[in-house]
């Protein structure tokens, strides 16, 4: 992180040679990263931070504000973890491991114990990783046992943080998911992986796409306006950037 006397907040630079010109971004926890093409002089990423630091500072306003009004288990550090797509609900212990395990789970009742401590980046690191993998063990079987039931092959299933996208196909037959689909309900899971799954058979939009999607789910139309809108069911510590 970098401190400078000419603004009042700190901020990370990075160097990402695909990015086509300088940008300052204000992630879901609060950090400002400054991403450019090339490398820059400390004084030049100076001068371009003091340029945005009046945009910089109404996002950290805005997002300190929607921080406050969030219930507790969207916010960044979360008591509780709701999946509401397999029904589970866990309770967040911090602090409360010791040794190189990032996390543990507890069954009867569900508690999901962590290294770190509520306020450390370390305990979303941990949140994130757990997350991770539980999207893995419920989401690609999920798929796979869709798959099985409409007839469908596909070559592959990745399971990661999409920033943009709930899910995605591939030319090759292989599916991308958002593991943040375990916070949606399970109906728009559903819809979704169908959504992904016709796309083996029609790599595309067109009426005949949608007329295979139907097939499935005579209510596919509600499905799809309703996840559309389902972003703020996403808890902030879950999100790519936090």
């Amino acid at each position: 992180m970098t401190e400078s006397a000419t603004v009042p907040f700190t901020y990370r630079v990075r160097v990402n040679r695909r990015a086509r010109r300088a940008r300052i971004s204000v992630e879901a926890h609060g950090e400002v990263v400054v991403v450019l093409p090339r490398a820059l002089a400390e004084r030049e990423i100076q001068q371009l931070v003091s340029q945005h630091q009046a945009w910089v500072c109404a996002r950290l306003a805005e997002l300190q504000t929607r921080l406050a009004q969030l219930p507790g288990q969207l916010g960044l550090q979360p008591q509780t973890i709701h999946l509401e797509a397999v029904g589970q609900h866990w309770v967040v212990e911090y602090g409360v491991l010791s040794g190189p395990r990032r996390w543990r789970e507890r069954e009867n009742p569900r508690r999901l114990q962590l290294r770190a401590g509520a306020e450390e980046a370390a305990a979303r690191e941990a949140l994130q990783g757990w997350l991770q993998q539980q999207a893995k063990q419920i989401l690609s079987p999920w798929l796979q046992e869709l798959a099985e039931r409409l007839g469908l092959i596909c070559t592959g299933v990745t399971v990661r943080a999409q920033k943009t996208r709930w899910g995605s196909c591939s030319a090759s037959g292989r599916i991308n998911l958002n593991r943040n689909l375990l916070f949606l309900p399970p109906s728009l899971v559903e819809y979704l992986l169908v959504h992904e799954l016709c796309h083996l058979r029609e790599p595309n939009h067109s009426p005949r796409y949608w007329q295979q999607v139907e097939k499935v789910l005579p209510d596919y139309r509600q499905r799809d306006r309703a996840l559309r809108a389902a972003v703020d069911q996403v808890p902030l510590w879950a999100r790519p950037g936090a």
